[in-house]
Order: structure tokens, then C-alpha cells, then sequence
């Protein structure tokens, strides 16, 4: 079973190699940056569709799919500019996370995990904030502020089944590594973004599609479906 999964994201991890390899090349063109950044996310989403007619029927599948492709598209933005474009991208990013909470849903609650995220998303903005809060840069104060309540709660729903719980699995501790490395990659493209250079930049692209990896493979296989009433 886990072979057989590994072959299924063959795709993904060599499209990963080659953005990688090609990327950091000076000569290589904008638009083939954007495609090489977006295209282990189209791989993620082809991974998906593996599961064929069952797609229809598996409740997490479309808002996974939905969130994989909004943030293929906030990618682009993103690498074609990340000035002009960056309230295009982060809004898209934006509209993933929204996926991504409505497709982990809010059972079980965990209030303790929830506590615990609350503290880590306020340590976050109150760093951001010494870069953030300056005249220039005002109108991001309250978008910055969305978006780390965003990203803190798909890590909180990720997490929610695992963290201080005394039972859980593989595929659940998957997609609770996943949140919490979506939230680091998040915070590192900030810190660098808008505070001072990350002297590993690969480090946030590096984390960002293990992360998007982990959350889709702990979605395809949490055999979640949709049972459909028959009269």
C-alpha cells in the first residue's frame, strides 16, 4: 500500500527535483519559474484524481482539490511579481486556507490545541509587527492579521486530531505535520518578505510542498466519504 502510494507521487516529488535545479538559475525566464513553482501543486491535484470515480463520493477530496488549485494560482502572482502581486497571491492563499478549515472541519474541537496555536499565531504577528507596523505598510497591518488568523486555524483543524491526544494514526499525525509545516513555510515567506532576507530561501518552497504533500495524502486516505442516502 505505502509503495503503491509512493508511485502515485512519483510526478510530484520529480517536478519538485526540477524546480529545485532549473529555479535558481539567473537565466531561467519568469514564466518558467511560475510554471515550475505551480506544477508540483497540478501534480498534487492529478494525485487526487487518482482516486477516479470515488472523487465524487470523498468528502474532503473537491475542497482539497479546491485548495491545491487556488494556491497553484497564488503561486504564479506571487513568482511573477511579488510586489505588484502580492495582495493577488496572498489573497488566494487566502481562499485555500478556507478550503483547507472547511475540509478538516471542526470536529473534534480541542480547545487546548486551539489555545496552544493561539499563542503561537500572537508570537508570529507580534514579530511581523516590528516590520508591519510602519507608515508605508499600514494597509497590510489588518491583512497581515487575517492571514496568520487563517493559517493558525488550518493548523489548529490539521492538528485537531492529534495534538494532546492520546489516539491517533499515521495518516492524522500526516496531516498535523502538514498544517504546522504550512505554517512555518508561511511565516518564514513573511519574515523574509517583509522584515529581512531568509539566508535559505529554498527552505520555504522546500516546506511549503512537504507540507501541501502531507495534508493531501492524510485527505485522499482518511476514507472519509460521502454516504448518500438512498430511498
Amino acid at each position: 500500500m505505502v509503495l503503491k502510494e509512493l508511485f502515485k507521487l512519483v510526478p510530484f516529488l520529480l517536478s519538485v527535483c526540477i524546480y529545485f535545479v532549473l529555479v535558481p538559475q539567473s537565466s531561467c525566464p519568469i514564466w518558467l519559474k511560475a510554471f515550475l513553482k505551480c506544477s508540483p501543486i497540478l501534480f498534487l491535484c492529478m494525485y487526487i484524481l487518482t482516486l477516479g470515480k470515488h472523487v465524487s463520493t470523498h468528502s474532503k477530496a473537491p475542497k482539497l482539490l479546491a485548495g491545491l488549485l487556488l494556491s497553484a494560482a497564488g503561486d504564479i502572482f506571487r513568482t511573477l511579481s511579488a510586489h505588484q502581486y502580492h495582495v493577488h497571491g496572498d489573497s488566494l492563499f487566502g481562499l485555500a486556507h478556507v478550503c483547507y478549515i472547511w475540509m478538516f472541519g471542526l470536529k473534534p474541537f480541542n480547545l487546548l490545541a486551539a489555545f496552544f496555536l493561539v499563542i503561537i499565531g500572537t508570537m508570529y504577528l507580534l514579530f511581523l509587527s516590528r516590520c508591519l507596523w510602519d507608515e508605508n505598510l499600514q494597509p497590510l497591518q489588518w491583512a497581515a492579521c487575517i492571514h496568520i488568523s487563517l493559517i493558525s486555524t488550518v493548523a489548529w483543524r490539521a492538528s485537531a486530531e492529534t495534538l494532546f491526544h492520546q489516539h491517533w494514526s499515521w495518516v492524522k499525525l500526516f496531516a498535523t505535520i502538514g498544517g504546522m509545516l504550512l505554517l512555518v513555510s508561511d511565516f518564514t515567506y513573511a519574515v523574509s518578505a517583509f522584515c529581512f532576507p531568509v539566508y535559505n530561501s529554498e527552505m520555504i518552497v522546500a516546506t511549503y510542498y512537504v507540507a501541501q504533500m502531507l495534508i493531501t495524502v492524510s485527505a485522499v486516505n482518511s476514507g472519509n466519504t460521502v454516504v448518500k442516502n438512498r430511498k
